[in-house]
């Protein structure tokens, strides 16, 4: 375990037993099998993590050789407890996979939704279980892009309609305020968590103005990147770049907490545990040197932040319309 700083006084940083990733992305805690699931990216896996056995399973996506088979994110369909959608390349899919499956399997996802856009990126549910994906440019070698502003903002509906609402570069991290009035989205391009006006019956967003600009508070050096929401109303924002998790207070729109993590390229977050007090990081060697890895040995790892504090709340779930999945539209 890691402490380091009096500003993390009582606050501890464990490394969880994953592998080394290129990019762990879309954390999620299943709170039925009591664990974490993410995805490994550029392995085009989705891994889980059983908290009270140890048990590790791994299901393989349905892989073609194109360089665009990776996966970014799953979320658990509400009312079936082996259905996820998940963003993975320029699809939206449908996966099942149940703890009873052995321990490393492999599926066939039923695609729904194809974008015109280069890649799906992050993806989460609003809370009336309406999906939300962002897509990003494509990029070099060196992770510079290569075009600008032909990514956006999508929502998929419970009757698989899919409509724009923001256009983006490299599209990321999104929550919801506790009352429901307000959405936040990173653009990771322009560092800025954006803040816009919600309508939680409708799922409209508008209005979007700068919450928070990483630039302006100095951290010209990292990149906004996954991000999730306590119970007390503050964002926890992963910092691509910057060996740590940041805290925002969006009323105040100022950084009140910095969590230190032994990695440089912090990607994502989300809580979880028992009773949610447990922050889950996932991080990354993407754009890291051969050299960079050997200093930061733990690059690529995924951690368990405790002590904070506070907690957060259980994520929303995909809503499919009953038509729709009585229809057998998503039967995988």
């Amino acid at each position: 375990m890691y402490q380091t700083s009096a500003l993390m006084e009582g606050v501890t940083v464990e490394p969880l037993d994953f592998p080394q990733m290129v990019l762990g992305e879309g954390p999620f805690w299943i709170e039925s099998l009591q664990a974490l699931m993410l995805a490994d990216v550029f392995s085009n896996i989705l891994r889980r993590n059983f908290f009270h056995t140890g048990r590790q399973q791994v299901l393989h996506l349905d892989s073609t050789g194109d360089p665009l088979d990776v996966v970014t994110a799953a979320i658990p369909v509400e009312g079936d407890p082996d259905l996820y959608v998940a963003a993975e390349g320029k699809h939206v899919s449908f996966l099942r996979w149940s703890a009873r499956d052995p321990d490393v399997d492999n599926t066939t996802v039923k695609i729904v939704h194809t974008t015109k856009d280069f890649a799906f990126n992050d993806a989460k549910c609003d809370p009336q279980g309406r999906l939300w994906a962002g897509t990003v440019v494509p990029l070099d070698q060196n992770l510079i892009m290569l075009e600008v502003n032909t990514s956006g903002l999508y929502r998929m509906d419970s009757n698989f309609f899919v409509s724009k609402w923001a256009t983006g570069s490299l599209t990321n991290g999104m929550e919801w305020s506790l009352d429901r009035k307000n959405f936040y989205f990173v653009e990771s391009h322009t560092r800025v968590i954006y803040v816009f006006d919600y309508d939680d019956k409708s799922g409209a967003i508008r209005n979007q103005r700068v919450l928070f600009d990483y630039a302006k508070a100095g951290l010209e050096d990292q990149f906004p990147d996954g991000m999730t929401i306590d119970v007390d109303g503050n964002l926890w924002v992963a910092s691509f770049g910057g060996h740590q998790v940041i805290c925002v207070n969006p009323k105040t729109r100022q950084i009140i907490r910095r969590v230190h993590i032994p990695a440089k390229n912090v990607a994502s977050v989300c809580w979880g545990g028992p009773d949610y007090s447990i922050l889950f990081v996932t991080t990354g060697t993407l754009g890291m040197s051969e050299e960079e890895i050997e200093a930061n040995p733990l690059s690529g790892g995924t951690f368990a932040v405790r002590g904070l504090g506070t907690r957060g709340l259980p994520a929303a779930r995909f809503r499919l319309r009953s038509d729709q999945y009585q229809g057998q539209q998503v039967v995988v």
